[in-house]
């Protein structure tokens, strides 16, 4: 009972992590509610590393990944008509965004991955990084996954890495 209790500790200090470090990612952006891509980069972040290493097993840095998720961005603005001007990818917006809610909030991809990490069998183990980037990989139309994509990362080439890293 002692260590299932210590799991659950732990799993909540290393969720509570992740979502604060997606929200500051999200709003360094510009966007008020993080979605899967700023979990996927707060995970890479975490202190356990394994996500990262799971990333990089793949020959894939965060550097790579944050390039493709602004490569995403451009994209469906441009498929909307909007191009950016150059450099206005890196600007913040996030002086134009409202407080931040006393409630954790996500995007719908976020949510969704979030549900997924709360279902995962895990069999008895405490949550990593590495359950994030799971999580992604079973995600098609997100930012995360084409941009995974784009690098030449597919779906089960994560689930590998990171069942290896977990």
């Amino acid at each position: 009972m002692f260590a299932s209790l210590k799991r659950k500790l732990g799993d909540s200090r290393l969720l509570t992590l992740l979502f604060t470090t997606a929200e500051d990612i999200a709003r360094a952006q510009g966007r008020a509610r993080p979605g899967s891509e700023h979990l996927l980069l707060a995970a890479l972040d975490l202190p356990d590393g394994r996500a990262r290493a799971a990333l990089e097993s793949l020959g894939l840095s965060r550097a790579a990944l944050v390039a493709a998720l602004a490569g995403q961005r451009e994209a469906a603005l441009a498929s909307a008509g909007v191009t950016l001007a150059p450099g206005a990818a890196a600007s913040s917006g996030a002086s134009l965004l409202p407080p931040r809610p006393s409630l954790y909030e996500a995007e719908a991809s976020g949510q969704a991955l979030a549900r997924r990490l709360a279902r995962a069998e895990r069999g008895g183990r405490g949550l990593s990084s590495a359950d994030v980037l799971l999580a992604v990989a079973e995600e098609e139309h997100t930012p995360a996954a084409r941009a995974l994509r784009a690098l030449g990362a597919e779906a089960a080439a994560l689930r590998r890495a990171a069942a290896a890293a977990a």
